[in-house]
């Protein structure tokens, strides 16, 4: 499997902090079935690009320290950008391998920026692709899901927590993400890993999900396939997405309860 989403470096953000969680971390991505990783630190205004050095000091190490310990896991480096207007991604760490081609980008959890829908199409139609991370998570998406079908309709793509599918978040959460997967809207899963205990760094279980409900062909595209792809910088065919039908409402429409359940889970 290719995670394309965690925050693996120490000291960087709000994941590993220290070498040796970061080690363990990967030991548990290995031992989980994961064969390559995507480093996507959170980077939350254009001014944090400024750390681009000690990051690509960090990941240069982290690549040293896994040879020493003899740990196969493949490293590839991006960014988990929070979402702006003046969005930048000439950096090198601000596409998925410094393609120029692929970028993921995160939403705030309470909904959808305003004019997100046309500042991504105008990016796709320079051939720059946004990944929307974890959109099962952001309320805009839960309150009015056929957001997502519209964005994926126009080019976007879209990463599921793996945690999402196994009701890591909550009810809500899972029944989003599951009528995403059954609308073709997800394209790749992360398992936005920042340790080892409350944020691991799992997707076999997801996998296994995925294979039983959807089949092997669609978890082999959405762990393996797209991801390869993606990470090359190399055009992606995906099924057609179909118009995302109605999701139950649980706790959905309960703010207070919907981001304690998320805080929880972080």
């Amino acid at each position: 499997m290719i995670d394309i989403h965690s925050h693996l470096l120490p000291q960087i953000d709000d994941g590993s902090t220290s070498w040796d969680e970061s080690i363990a971390m990967a030991r548990q991505a290995v031992a989980d079935g994961t064969t390559e990783l995507a480093v996507t630190h959170h980077i939350i205004s254009n001014k944090e690009f400024g750390r681009e050095p000690e990051i690509l000091e960090k990941f240069a190490e982290m690549k040293k320290r896994l040879a020493a310990e003899k740990i196969a896991l493949k490293l590839h480096l991006g960014s988990e950008i929070f979402y702006q207007h003046d969005i930048d991604l000439k950096p090198r760490i601000a596409t998925q391998n410094n393609t120029g081609k692929y970028f993921l980008v995160e939403f705030p959890m309470e909904g959808i920026p305003r004019g997100a829908d046309e500042k991504f199409f105008a990016l796709i139609m320079d051939g720059t692709i946004p990944i929307i991370a974890h959109p099962e998570r952001n309320v805009g998406f839960m309150k009015n899901p056929s957001r997502a079908f519209d964005f994926v309709q126009r080019g976007a793509m879209m990463q599921m927590n793996a945690g999402s599918l196994t009701g890591k978040y909550g009810e809500s959460v899972k029944d989003l993400v599951t009528a995403m997967m059954n609308s073709r809207l997800i394209h790749f899963a992360g398992s936005d890993g920042h340790n080892t205990k409350r944020r691991p760094m799992h997707l076999g279980e997801t996998y296994r999900i995925v294979q039983e409900t959807w089949g092997e062909k669609t978890a082999r595209q959405i762990f393996y396939d797209n991801p390869r792809k993606m990470l090359a910088g190399e055009d992606l065919r995906v099924p057609e997405p179909l118009p995302i039908q109605p999701v139950k409402k649980g706790s959905l429409l309960n703010p207070v309860r919907f981001f304690k359940k998320l805080v929880s889970s972080d």
